[in-house]
């Protein structure tokens, strides 16, 4: 149309250019003209515009894996960005079993990444690699993080060579919430024995990692498939004493929470014992204690020894803690007929903290005649020690209501005894003297046996989760004809053994 107005407006244009013609007036009578039909300028035919031609997609299909755990990643984001248009951006999320799909993505070069929370606790984000789709159809595109041995290489290239190939990565955070304002950091130890030829000796190595900006750390030189005792604080706030043990592969990935704690003295329990300080705060646990087959278990013991707050489990298998300082404490948990077992939980200041503690039945296994007498004597000769009045004695009720992770915190509040810091971070238990000044390396009985210690860190000796009994003889003069040593100082008891969880 707009074709054939311009044609009219350009003919009534060279119309106006020519002389007017007068018209002669009519002779006869005049007619009314007559319209004829005048012809309109045909439209031009509309010519159809050709199709765009439609780009070329594939369908892309894939998983995730964890190499680190060997399983899948859920709830990971997959992105393709456009290498040459980085706004042209298509993502996917895996679901349960790790699988993402993205049914039309244009052929070209994309940058691929993924996106997950565990990428940034290992130092991972911003991590991409270029692929090109080159043909329609279906592409099979398989991610997966890197390999426990990968990110260990990163983490701890600067480590001396000497040192365990393994890594304990995580990140500290405030049991209130609170951003950390001070530098911390994050302490490990771990068992190691060495068989020589004087005998098998022990000690407690100890690794440290400081703390970022954002609270992460990295502590390397840890074994693989060893179990860490460590701690975090930063300024006043500090985590319990908790175990962690680390996989076969070496890399450890675990978050540790850090709070304040208030000191309470409590009173004796019994005569044979002394006053003791705990811990205290605001947080609570509400927990559930179940089998391996998910039923409740009834009278169930659940307690927290650096605060000496416990309970027992209700019909429902249900408990409450209250009291607990905030941070990642150690909980105990005892059933009859179950095995004992210890669990983290991550306390928060004034809220509660829901946690499900499943408990493994315990094997049915009958000692040998020898071995049940061999406990029975040992335990008949330290209930009548006891009764003779000499001496300190822990049995298995004082020990489990001390719930301490170290030899030295069992021993510590105990008459006669001090405690004082020690080589590569482990604690000295020494005797006092008879005026209560000076000190001295005290005998040691494990077992019964003369096993002497010279530097008096008893925990290279044995583990405090080992310990069954002990009996402390401060003075020489009441030290039993057995366990009397020649270097003039008292003597230390310990017997080891499993716990009935009673007298």
């Amino acid at each position: 149309m707009a074709v054939g107005l311009l044609a009219g407006l350009a003919l009534s244009a060279a119309q106006a250019q020519r002389k007017p013609v007068r018209p002669t007036p009519p002779s006869g009578p005049v007619r009314p003209p007559v319209a004829s039909p005048v012809a309109s300028p045909a439209a031009p035919a509309a010519v159809p515009l050709p199709a765009p031609p439609q780009a070329a997609v594939a369908r892309v299909r894939g998983d995730v894996l964890d190499s680190t755990t060997m399983q899948p990643l859920i709830g990971a984001t997959v992105q393709f960005v456009a290498s040459r248009d980085p706004s042209r951006v298509r993502s996917a999320t895996t679901d349960s079993l790790g699988f993402y799909r993205i049914d039309t993505l244009p052929l070209g070069v994309y940058l691929v990444g993924v996106i997950h929370p565990q990428m940034d606790r290992l130092g991972l984000d911003g991590s991409a690699m270029a692929v090109q789709v080159a043909d329609t159809g279906e592409v099979r595109l398989s991610l997966g993080l890197p390999s426990a041995a990968t990110i260990i290489g990163m983490r701890c290239k600067d480590a001396g060579a000497d040192l365990p190939p393994g890594v304990f990565i995580g990140t500290v955070r405030r049991a209130n919430g609170a951003p950390l304002e001070s530098s911390g950091r994050v302490r490990a130890q771990y068992l190691e024995t060495t068989a020589g030829p004087g005998g098998l000796t022990r000690r407690f190595p100890a690794r440290f990692g400081d703390l970022d900006d954002l609270g992460r750390f990295t502590v390397c030189g840890v074994p693989g498939d060893a179990t860490l005792t460590t701690r975090a604080y930063a300024g006043a706030d500090s985590s319990g004493v908790v175990e962690l043990r680390v996989p076969a592969n070496g890399l450890l990935l675990r978050d540790l929470v850090i709070g304040q704690a208030q000191r309470v003295m409590l009173p004796a329990p019994s005569a044979n014992e002394r006053t003791r300080t705990v811990l205290r705060g605001s947080g609570r646990i509400r927990g559930t204690v179940r089998d391996t087959a998910g039923r409740p278990l009834v009278g169930a013991r659940v307690s927290h020894g650096e605060s000496g707050v416990e309970a027992t489990s209700t019909a429902g298998g249900q408990f409450v803690l209250d009291n607990l300082p905030g941070g990642s404490r150690m909980l105990d948990v005892r059933a009859v007929g179950f095995q004992p077992q210890r669990a983290i939980v991550d306390v928060r200041d004034s809220s509660d903290v829901s946690t499900t503690i499943a408990l493994d039945a315990m094997a049915p296994v009958v000692d040998t005649v020898r071995v049940s007498a061999d406990r029975l004597s040992q335990i008949a000769g330290f209930e009548n020690r006891r009764r003779m009045g000499f001496g300190s004695f822990l049995d298995e009720s004082a020990i489990s209501r001390r719930n301490a992770t170290f030899i030295a915190d069992l021993l510590r509040t105990t008459p006669g005894l001090t405690v004082v810091p020690g080589g590569n971070g482990r604690d000295q238990v020494l005797m006092r003297g008879g005026s209560g000044s000076g000190r001295c390396v005290p005998n040691v009985f494990l077992n019964g046996m003369n096993t002497p210690v010279p530097d008096g860190v008893l925990d290279n000796l044995v583990r405090s989760s080992d310990v069954r009994a002990v009996e402390v003889y401060p003075g020489t003069g009441s030290v039993p004809l057995e366990f009397q040593g020649r270097n003039g100082c008292g003597s230390i008891v310990i017997w080891t053994g499993a716990r009935t969880g009673g007298r």
